[in-house]
């Protein structure tokens, strides 16, 4: 019977002290159980339970691939807004200027494209591990 889930029906009143629930509340966050009260279930009845653990030098790396993500995104339009540009232009002197410009803004996203490879080959590593 013990695998079939019943319904729970019999309540235990526990008094504790503002200190010690919040303690019991950080560890229930820190596990996997979605309410405190299959935390505290499996507690009492000596079951595991299982905790998240957070690895600092991958959340560092994501915080990174994000800023890069934004930046990619923003060298993104500003691509599109000079393919646009392009189709307007009706002078030669204009499209010169134009391709000076476009060409500065292409070393700019290789620069950043260089970067992102940097970043995810360090992902890869701390992945691999």
């Amino acid at each position: 019977m013990e695998g079939r889930e019943t319904n729970k029906t019999e309540r235990i009143t526990l008094r504790l002290t503002p200190g010690e629930l919040a303690r019991i509340n950080k560890k229930c966050k820190a596990s996997t159980c979605r309410k405190l009260s299959e935390y505290m279930r499996l507690v009492l009845l000596s079951k595991p339970v299982t905790t998240i653990t957070r690895d600092r030098s991958v959340d560092e790396l994501v915080l990174e691939v994000t800023k890069l993500r934004v930046e990619l995104s923003r060298l993104g339009n500003n691509s599109n807004q000079a393919t646009k540009r392009l189709h307007t232009l009706s002078q030669i002197s204009e499209f010169r200027d134009h391709l000076l410009r476009q060409e500065s803004h292409n070393e700019e996203v290789l620069s950043v494209l260089e970067q992102v490879k940097v970043i995810i080959n360090k992902l890869a590593d701390q992945w691999l591990r």
